[in-house]
Order: structure tokens, then sequence, then C-alpha cells
């Protein structure tokens, strides 16, 4: 293999050492699977996504993201990572205040990037696929075991949900209980293979804090995860989940 430049990005902040941190490699193309998958084991973070030539003529990139155990359809952060990397490379001939729109190609189908400028500065937004949600199909008690949390810890406004990403939603009444919750990675583990599940988001709208809609924490151990400080791909169905359920103001 020739030699590969991979960047760090931590993505979600504006402070260096925090935030979620991807590997980002570009020009991935004579790069095989399994290569890939050994640069994102070495680079041992939650995702590190690979920039490639799209197949088709209605996109203009495609994108592969690999957590350190094993490829994943879909990633947040890792693509938000990769367009700051490439505004700042001046990649697809992107100038500074000249606003762009892109169009990726992934496994969980066309996603759409917009990249903006604030104060010189790139600001990089993505569309996600509209979720399904569906109930949570076994007994609670094991799930509230597998998270730490005692059944009467949930919210009794909604139940929990997957999604057909594998996605289980999960809301608490409270911020403490998110807060203190101590998971059983085990019995997650379990639970992803039992109902293939990719992870376990828990959430609380009681933040104490209007400027805040919601807190969140996400844990996937069978991706080698076992919790991602900020999760993108999570987050985006959670606004649909928790607007659906009445916990947003619908107005």
């Amino acid at each position: 293999m020739n030699s590969v430049r991979i960047y760090q990005v931590d993505a979600f902040t504006r402070k260096p050492f925090s935030g979620n941190p991807a590997g980002v490699v570009l020009n991935a193309d004579g790069l095989s699977s399994d290569q890939m998958q050994r640069i994102a084991n070495e680079m041992n973070l939650s995702e590190t996504v690979f920039m490639l030539k799209p197949e088709t003529e209605d996109a203009d990139l495609r994108i592969r993201w690999f957590t350190p155990m094993q490829e994943v359809s879909l990633c947040g952060h890792a693509t938000i990572a990769l367009f700051h990397v490439l505004a700042e490379q001046g990649e697809f001939g992107l100038e500074v205040n000249e606003p762009q729109s892109f169009v990726a190609e992934t496994k969980s189908g066309p996603i759409t990037i917009d990249l903006e400028w604030k104060d010189l500065n790139p600001y990089v937004k993505m569309s996600l696929p509209i979720p399904s949600f569906f109930p949570y199909p076994d007994d609670y008690s094991v799930l509230c075991a597998a998270l730490g949390v005692s059944e009467v810890e949930l919210s009794q406004k909604a139940k929990p949900q997957i999604t057909g990403d594998g996605y289980c939603y999960v809301p608490l009444a409270n911020y403490e209980s998110l807060g203190t919750l101590e998971p059983n990675v085990h019995l997650m583990r379990k639970l992803n293979e039992r109902h293939d599940l990719t992870g376990f988001a828990v959430v609380t709208t009681d933040t104490g804090d209007r400027d805040v809609d919601w807190h969140m924490r996400f844990f996937a151990p069978s991706l080698g995860v076992s919790e991602d400080p900020v999760t993108g791909s999570a987050n985006g169905p959670m606004a649909a989940f928790l607007w659906h359920n009445g916990f947003l103001d619908k107005g």
C-alpha cells in the first residue's frame, strides 16, 4: 500500500481537543475495503471517512465510513469533518465565501451536503434519509438492564422505538438518569445481535436550559464504539422522534 495522508478533525466544535474526532482520507480510490478497515482500526476513532470518485453522473463524490470494527452505512460527524478538510484544501474549486451544494453516494443512498461560510470559516450542513420508526420488539426490562436504568426512569410520554437503520431510541424522564446510567456492554451486544441493532440513542428533554432541546448519549459497542461523544446520524432522526412524540413544540 502506498503512503496515505490521513487528517484528524474534531467535528461539532470550535475548540481543539473537543467535539467528536474523525479520521479523513481523501482520494481513497486506490484503497481496498480491507485496507480502509485496517486504517480505521489503526486510527481507533469512532469513524474514519474515505472519499472516492462517484460511480454515477448524478453525484459529485462517493463516501464510505468505517468504525474500528466494520463499515457503516452513514456517519454524520465524519462527513462534516470530510467537507471541512475539502474546504480548507480548496478541493472542488471551493472558494471562501462561495456557498456550494454537493451530492454524495453512500450505502444509505444519496445525501446532499451544503457548504456555507461565516467569518471566513466553513460551515457544513447535510441531509439525512427520512427515518422510519417501529416499536421496540422486546421486553423493556432487558433493555433497561442493558442501559443500566430502571423501568421507572423511562419517559411516560413515549416508548422506546427502533429505526430501519437499527438505532434504538430510548427516552428517559430526567437528566439525572441519563447522566448517571452505566450500560452493560455485554447485554447491549446481545440485544444488537437479537434485534439487528446498530446502537442505542438514550435521550431526555429535561435539560434545565431553554436554549437546549435535548441531551443524548449514544452507545454502539458492537461497532467498537463504547460511547460516541456526538452522533450526527442519530441526532437527525432524534429530532423527528421527539417532534412526532410531542416532546418538541410543533409550532
